[in-house]
């Protein structure tokens, strides 16, 4: 299991980038147990003028691990960043714990 969280100035604020990646073993542990809702915190984040008028507030982990470039969010500040990374990352951490 690989959970990598960046975060990175940009114009607009601060973008965070989530990737997870499981092994083989861990996909089909996550498939038998059942799937997990990550909760995706809205507060301080930018709408991106390509994205949906309504931005996503959660995620299944499996489509979390099938997206190549991980999900990405842009916030306005850094405080809003960090909640935002600090909340996802527990989430995950206890998700995968199981794993």
């Amino acid at each position: 299991m690989e959970i990598d969280i960046a975060n990175e100035q940009v114009p607009e604020g601060v973008a965070v980038r989530v990737r997870v990646r499981l092994s083989g073993r861990e996909t089909s542990r996550l498939f038998l147990s059942g799937d997990t809702l990550i909760q995706l915190p809205l507060d301080g984040a930018l709408t991106a003028r390509e994205s949906p008028p309504l931005p996503r507030t959660s995620i299944f982990l499996s489509e979390l691990v099938g997206l190549a470039d991980g999900l990405s969010r842009v916030f306005e500040g850094g405080a809003a960043a960090a909640a935002f990374t600090d909340a996802v990352r527990s989430q995950l951490d206890t998700a995968l714990e199981a794993l």
